[in-house]
């Protein structure tokens, strides 16, 4: 089990380093490199060298920074440097082997304090408490743990911290017609109103913990009566588990108060995630409307379906026997 949580801090080790070296030092055409083809390269560069009995390696910050101030121009630069390095450790090893450790723990640490930009982590305080917590508990991290675990906390603490940060970032508002034919937003409404078509839009994400937030945000039908909600989610594309099971609940809590939920802006993705979880047949596929090329139009057809559904049981007698109104 050490083995195993050694090897991927190792990893993990491996392609922060890289990462820090891409996007620190640019290509000799001026431009960062690729991340993810910088992991793609590395990866296939060490299962490579698996099969060869070779030893796995990654990219290295203090190793880039000294071939940077060494004058670098080139990749064939470091080539060169593992040439000469190769030479010297076959020619002189027993030399080598007499330099202090101490001489080159100094030589990491002036090459670690040249590689802190406080500029960047002024940036990254002034960005916000999350990304500044993230920060600060990976460097205590590294001072007081080994630095596998050290890498360990700082990915989970960043997991954790995302998470928080996308459910915190949820917003749902209430899209209204003026009088003028414009559109305005408002605050989402508390409680439902009854008779009535609330169309409702929501930023931000909808997967995992934000679906729960968004939950909390949906006004209430509690005390309203044959109301339609209009939730629009043009945008949204494919939508995890949690946000279709918040869908469900939603609508099972209308139709007990004689109200009814309508999606609108439905994509591709979505409505086959509907289709395959069954959503779209209980819900029902005329409350469902695909999103269309010009902005508003599937919500434009949903108004048109609600208004007809409303007058219905504006026509129809309640549940207690009394005459429809205006009869």
């Amino acid at each position: 089990m050490n083995l195993i949580v050694s090897g991927m801090a190792l990893a993990i080790v491996g392609l922060v380093q890289g990462a820090g070296v891409s996007q620190t030092y640019r290509n000799p055409d001026g431009k960062y490199a690729d991340t993810s083809r910088d992991f793609l390269g590395q990866g296939v560069a060490n299962m490579a060298t698996s099969l060869v009995q070779g030893i796995p390696t990654g990219g290295s910050m203090s190793g880039s920074a000294l071939m940077v101030q060494a004058g670098q121009r080139t990749r064939r630069a470091n080539v060169v440097a593992g040439v000469f390095v190769a030479g010297l450790v076959l020619l002189f090893g027993n030399l080598i082997g007499l330099i202090p450790q101490a001489a080159l723990a100094a030589l990491l640490i002036v090459v670690g304090f040249q590689l802190l930009t406080i500029p960047r982590m002024l940036t990254v305080a002034r960005t916000g408490q999350i990304p500044m917590v993230a920060m600060l508990i990976t460097f205590a991290a590294t001072l007081f743990v080994p630095l596998q675990y050290a890498v360990f906390t700082g990915v989970a603490v960043s997991i954790l911290l995302a998470v928080f940060q996308m459910a915190n970032k949820v917003n749902l508002v209430e899209i209204v017609l003026m009088p003028d034919g414009f559109l305005e937003e408002a605050p989402a409404p508390a409680q439902l109103p009854s008779n009535k078509t609330t169309v409702l839009y929501i930023y931000g994400s909808t997967y995992f913990a934000a679906a729960s937030t968004l939950e909390t945000l949906l006004p209430s039908a509690e005390d309203a009566r044959h109301a339609v909600v209009i939730l629009s989610l043009r945008g949204s594309g494919e939508v995890g588990s949690t946000f279709l099971t918040v869908v469900r609940r939603y609508a099972e809590a209308l139709r007990a108060s004689e109200c009814e939920l309508m999606l609108a802006g439905v994509d591709e993705h979505l409505y086959d995630q509907m289709e395959r979880t069954h959503l779209l047949s209980w819900l029902g596929p005329d409350k469902v409307f695909r999103v269309q090329p010009r902005l508003g139009a599937a919500v434009e057809q949903a108004m048109e379906v609600a208004n007809v559904w409303m007058a219905a049981q504006s026509a129809a007698p309640d549940t207690e026997g009394r005459a429809p109104t205006g009869q």
